[in-house]
């Protein structure tokens, strides 16, 4: 009987080590793609934001983080484990003036993207990945929640049809009262609670 229930625990460990193993893209999805009302004035300073440097991403949706990850490293999800995003991806990103934006992570990774402001939406842009033969990470990014100082909170309509979304901030934590903020305006967007996760820049070696 001991070496069956041992046999069953070792059985149950090798299992949770799989299921732990690699990123699962289906169950980090939100939802749908969805309109974003344009704003009376724009609402986003982006000679503001393009002085930001670097850009943190200390909160976002799961999703999100997963394919931002996974277009630095170029892997597929299955070769990603969640400990590796969670604790090495320190994703941040460099948005330039010359319609191109850096993302960097995992200890010295980095991914361009091309970028273009909405004709119709300057709090908008679309951006797509440079280079390399994978591209999980590319839509449209509208900025809804800013205070042009400290944060801005982006619903990013991706490629594949999923709506995701992302805090860019000039600290890599966020006070509690603007994370309450940030959570209470994807909340009020659609974006499910379960879905929230965290960026942990504290281990970060760059």
């Amino acid at each position: 009987m001991w070496y069956s229930l041992s046999a069953s625990i070792a059985l149950l460990c090798i299992a949770s080590a799989v299921h732990v193993q690699s990123l699962n893209l289906k169950t980090a999805k939100d939802q749908p793609c969805f309109n974003i009302a344009k704003p009376e004035t724009p609402i986003w300073d982006k000679k503001w934001v393009t002085s930001i440097n670097p850009i943190y991403f200390p909160v976002m949706s799961t999703d999100s983080l997963y394919r931002a990850s996974l277009n630095v490293l170029q892997k597929e999800a299955r070769d990603v484990s969640f400990a590796t995003v969670y604790y090495d991806a320190c994703i941040k990103w460099y948005i330039n003036n010359n319609d191109t934006s850096l993302s960097t992570g995992f200890n010295g990774l980095r991914k361009e993207y091309k970028t273009e402001t909405l004709m119709d939406n300057p709090d908008a842009f679309t951006f797509v990945g440079v280079g390399g033969d994978k591209d999980f990470y590319s839509g449209t990014l509208y900025t809804t929640l800013t205070d042009n100082k400290s944060f801005y909170f982006t619903a990013i309509c991706m490629q594949n049809g999923e709506m995701v979304w992302a805090v860019g901030s000039t600290t890599p934590t966020l006070t509690e009262e603007t994370k309450k903020k940030v959570f209470d305006h994807a909340v009020s967007l659609g974006f499910h609670k379960e879905d929230f996760t965290e960026l942990k820049y504290d281990t970060c070696q760059n």
